[in-house]
Order: structure tokens, then C-alpha cells, then sequence
């Protein structure tokens, strides 16, 4: 990859999708992050039916990518004395992060997801959101993701290659875009302050299941925007909809498209998928995303909910 070539190179938004990539992969760092190393290493399955491309199997990888395991990516910290999993590494951890993948400073970057489901997308979405909050802007997901690829016939590769360490460095925090317990604290002790999105199932949302260690049900006042209305459900790849499609559902279940927004979920990681929704596509730069989410929240006293399905959990 030339170096100049890549580096003046703008991505055209924050989704692109497989012929765009497919036209400047000599031009971007590829970060696929869908699945286990050992799926990135091997070949797909593909067969033709009726002339169309079926993918029986989404493995492999986009010639040049660098693996990026999603278990790594988030870390235990200590907030108040509390250890909250599934956090944003500090500055240097994620730098070191970056630099091991192959990014290097200025470097336009894609993140490829599995794109099966909005879970898996919502992995692209997380690490996203943890490039944005340490500066880098010149970056987009490759809408549909590796299942995408596939489907469109675009070229794929089974190496292992060995990465040449890069330069990436954070650009500062952006703290417009995370959200802290105190702030979710006041949003829920004043109500209209700032809108709440829940961005779990509906059966969490309202108190059916309940993981372990969180409280029941939602945040008051939460709206809840359920992770299987973020992406297509056409059987092909998990795809983003277009802008109107998320102001119009947004509007339905009361959530506001332009006013400041705190989004959450168990651990941080549905939630990136709404706020990537909310703050890159429907366009609200007041939105932000509650790293430590309903995990963290819990571990407060105090801690109020609404447990609509009032199971006594």
C-alpha cells in the first residue's frame, strides 16, 4: 500500500459497501473483526444456485485485512472502586491496540464485521466508536460486512500475514460521545433532561430476562429501540437502513432523531450499534453512548429501575 495514495484518501461516509472497498483496498487498513482466527483462516463456503451466489459458510478474509479478536478490544476497570467489565482501554492500551493491527497515523480505516446479525455488526459498531473517542475520524464499516463480500463475488484470502506494527496514535478523548454514570444518574433523577435508548431485546427492556448481576427491567423514562430493528433481516447480511427508515421508528417508540441522547445496553456493546445509528447516520452529535451500561449501573446503591414485567428478579 502507498502510503501518499492511502493517506489522501477521504472514505465517502461512515458505511462503504463491498465495490467501494473492493476499488481502494491498496488505499485503506482493513480491521476485520468477525469471528475467531481460525474462521479468518479458512475458505468459505460458497455455492451457485439458480446463477446467484449462496454463502453456506462466512470464513476467510478481504485480501490485506488485519484480524482484530473482539475479546480484546474491551477491558476491565476500576470506576468508583468497582470492576466494570467490557470498558474502553485507556490511551495507551488502545494505542498499542491500533499500532499491533498494522494502523498507521492519518490512515483511512474500514471495519469489517461477520455481518450475519446486529450482534455481530454491533462488534464493528463498538470498535468504532472506541477509534472515534480517541480521535479518528477518516474511517467507515463496510455495510453488510465479510457475508456481504461474499455474496457480491469480491476476492477473498486465507493467510495468516504477518502484520508490519504501525504508527497510529490517539488524537486526544472525545468525551462529547461517552456518557458516565453520574450523567445517566442525573438524566434518570430528572426526567426530559436527556432522552435515554435502550438498545436491548425487548423481553431485558422489560424485565422477562435479566442478566446476572444487572437490575431488572430499563432506566426510567428509557425508550427502547430494539437491536433487530437496526439492520435488514433479508437472510443475505445484517445491512444498515437508510437514514429515514431509523428517524421514522425512531419517532414511533418516542425518541427524538436531533435532541441529546444517552444510549445503553447490558455492557456497551448493543448500545454502540444504536448510538452508530443515532450519532453517524440519522445525524444527532448530541448522542452519546454509557460505556459501563446497565453492568455498571447496577453496582451502585440506589440503582433505580422499572421493572415493567415484575417478575421479582
Amino acid at each position: 500500500m502507498g502510503a501518499q495514495s492511502a493517506f489522501a484518501l477521504e472514505v465517502p461516509g461512515p458505511l462503504v459497501d463491498p465495490a467501494w472497498l473492493n476499488a481502494h483496498l491498496n488505499d485503506v487498513k482493513v480491521l476485520q473483526v468477525s469471528g475467531p482466527l481460525k474462521a479468518f483462516t479458512t475458505a468459505p463456503e460458497i455455492k451457485k444456485e439458480d446463477g446467484k451466489t449462496v454463502v453456506m459458510d462466512v470464513s476467510g478474509h478481504i485480501p490485506g485485512a488485519s484480524f482484530v479478536d473482539f475479546k480484546k478490544i474491551r477491558v476491565t476497570k476500576d470506576v468508583d472502586g468497582k470492576k466494570v467489565k467490557g470498558m474502553i482501554p485507556d490511551k495507551a492500551a488502545f494505542e498499542a491496540l491500533a499500532q499491533s493491527w498494522g494502523v498507521n497515523k492519518d490512515e483511512p480505516i474500514v471495519i469489517v464485521p461477520k455481518g450475519l446479525s446486529t450482534g455481530d455488526v454491533d462488534e464493528a459498531t463498538r470498535l468504532y466508536w472506541q477509534f472515534k473517542y480517541y480521535g479518528q475520524k477518516n474511517m467507515a464499516i463496510l455495510n453488510g460486512g465479510m457475508a456481504q463480500w461474499l455474496a457480491d463475488g469480491m476476492p477473498v484470502a486465507t493467510d495468516n500475514p504477518d502484520v508490519k506494527p504501525g504508527d497510529w496514535v490517539a488524537k486526544g478523548e472525545d468525551k462529547k460521545i461517552l456518557a458516565t454514570y453520574k450523567e445517566v444518574k442525573h438524566a434518570v433523577d430528572h426526567p426530559g433532561s436527556v432522552q435515554l435508548a435502550d438498545a436491548r431485546p425487548a423481553n431485558q427492556y422489560m424485565g422477562v430476562f435479566t442478566k446476572k448481576g444487572e437490575k431488572s427491567g430499563h432506566l426510567e423514562g428509557a425508550k427502547n429501540m430494539s437491536p433487530d430493528l437496526l439492520t435488514t433481516a433479508d437472510g443475505a447480511s445484517a445491512r444498515f437502513l437508510p437514514k429515514a427508515s431509523y428517524v421514522s421508528m425512531m419517532k414511533k417508540v418516542g425518541l427524538s432523531p436531533n435532541k441529546s441522547t444517552i444510549d445503553y445496553c447490558n455492557t456497551g456493546h448493543l448500545a454502540s450499534g444504536l448510538w452508530f445509528v443515532t450519532h453517524e447516520i440519522v445525524g444527532d452529535k448530541k448522542a452519546r453512548l454509557y460505556d459501563g451500561s446497565l453492568v455498571e449501573y447496577s453496582m451502585y446503591d440506589g440503582a433505580k429501575t422499572v421493572d415493567t414485567a415484575k417478575l421479582g428478579k
